[in-house]
């Protein structure tokens, strides 16, 4: 049978039993039709059902009128019932389309890729953009059941009972994993802070404790540090062995012990640093492509400022890091997977007076980072601005790093306290000053505290 009599067939089904259309609604599109007839007949109908309108012969024909289309009711006639081939007609149509964006879109490289004046590289991001949206228009909606809904809460209840709460992916900070129940699936993350903050040192602790300690497949984009910068970081988080000393080579014999003894565990593939990817496009690839070949279950950014995007000339900066926040959530959806975005604040929070504890307002660039995101939380640490910094009670706040949970969609905010060691630039669970003076601990698991080189790096 000819695609037109299959078009045919599919209308003519409609037109017969228009609640065939709420069925089919996820598959059919205006472009599914190459017959002009079938294609206003369609949008007619479409509409009718859509704004829950009465559909006869006799109101479908006035709409089609008024549409200012001069298509006849009386030419689907002799197609009004496709039976039990309905759906597969349907199939059959959108195959079609589908063959036709492809063909359209290998034209249009070709074009592209034979213009001497065209840059290879926005060809190249078209391409991305372009397979995204076929690859998305395929889809086929399937809904859940209210009992399969259910069902999946009964398990999240089940889990949380026996696992003291976390449903999610255990960040190796207690506090904040109380707050969150853990990280969860689909969650657009973004931590921000000025810099000096330790916002790369606090998320690196994050990723390693994934990992190692909760078996996560991880994957850390990092648009500012060199894949092996941080992989020094990682191992001097792992052994504990001072940052200086391994990027000066002056390991003694104890830290050499301490190196081959842990450092093996450093070589799974449960971690993996991309340090040459920049565009959102090949970003969100890359991390279609690992969860696909290898599974992935978190992602970090570093961080979300450096991402570049292509936007339509006179568009600003704003409207960049809008498409890309908004591009970050969509993935964490589609991945179901979190995403931990670092973000940089603007300097309205130096240039302000009191204490220059962050608010969403700081957000740098965009307000629609805040829309997107399902948490934000910054890094604040009162010491970085006044060494003699003392909370209410006159205590020192020498140490204390406040994680501070602006927003949150699912649940509560608040601050979390965490405390920061200087000496090791480790961020570490809430403790006793006067216990840690007395007690400072020489080599922690990754469980437990993560060591980083100095306090002005990221």
């Amino acid at each position: 049978m000819k695609t037109i009599n299959k078009e045919k067939e599919v209308i003519g089904s409609l037109i017969a039993t228009p609640d065939l259309y709420l069925s089919v609604s996820d598959v059919l599109t205006t472009e599914c039709f190459t017959d002009s007839n079938c294609k206003d007949v369609f949008i007619a109908l479409s509409s009718m059902v859509n704004s829950s309108r009465k559909v006869s012969m006799t109101t479908l024909g006035d709409q089609i009128t008024k549409n200012g289309s001069n298509a006849l009711l009386t030419d689907f006639v002799g197609s009004l019932n496709a039976g039990d081939a309905f759906q597969e007609h349907c199939l059959i149509l959108k195959e079609q389309e589908i063959k036709r964006m492809h063909i359209d879109l290998g034209l249009r490289l070709t074009a592209l890729g034979s213009d001497d004046r065209e840059d290879a590289f926005n060809t190249n991001d078209l391409l991305m953009n372009e397979a995204e949206r076929i690859a998305n228009s395929t889809g086929i909606g399937s809904e859940m059941t209210n009992s399969q809904y259910l069902h999946e809460v009964e398990e999240m209840i089940n889990k949380a009972s026996t696992t003291d709460g976390i449903t999610g992916i255990g960040t190796g900070f207690t506090e904040l994993d109380d707050l969150f129940s853990g990280r969860q699936n689909s969650d657009l993350i973004i931590r921000a802070a000025r810099p000096g903050m330790g916002k790369t040192a606090m998320t690196l602790c994050e990723a390693l404790f994934m990992a190692l300690n909760e078996n996560k497949k991880v994957i850390f984009f990092s648009l500012e540090m060199s894949g092996t910068q941080l992989f020094q970081r990682l191992v001097s988080v792992h052994t504990g062995i001072d940052l200086r000393k391994i990027k000066r080579g002056e390991l003694n014999s104890d830290d050499w012990d301490n190196y081959h003894a842990k450092v093996d565990q450093l070589k799974t593939d449960n971690i993996r640093i991309v340090d040459n990817l920049f565009t959102l496009n090949l970003i969100r690839t890359k991390a279609r492509k690992v969860k696909m070949q290898h599974g992935l279950d978190v992602i970090f950014i570093d961080y979300l400022q450096l991402i570049s995007h292509k936007v339509d000339k006179g568009r600003s900066k704003e409207n960049e890091v809008s498409e890309i926040s908004r591009s970050l959530k969509m993935l964490a959806k589609a991945l179901d997977v979190p995403v931990i975005c670092l973000s940089q604040l603007s300097r309205a929070v130096e240039q302000r007076g009191g204490t220059k504890v962050p608010m969403l307002s700081d957000l740098r660039d965009s307000g629609a980072i805040e829309q997107d995101a399902d948490v934000v939380e910054f890094i604040y640490r009162p010491d970085a601005y006044d060494k003699d910094a003392k909370d209410e009670d006159g205590n020192s706040l020498e140490g204390v790093a406040l994680i501070i949970v602006a927003k949150h969609r699912s649940g509560a905010c608040g601050d979390v306290e965490l405390f920061f060691n200087k000496r090791l630039t480790r961020f570490e669970n809430k403790r006793e000053l006067q216990q840690y003076v007395e007690q400072p601990p020489s080599k922690m698991k990754p469980s437990q505290s993560f060591n980083l080189e100095d306090e002005n790096d990221g």
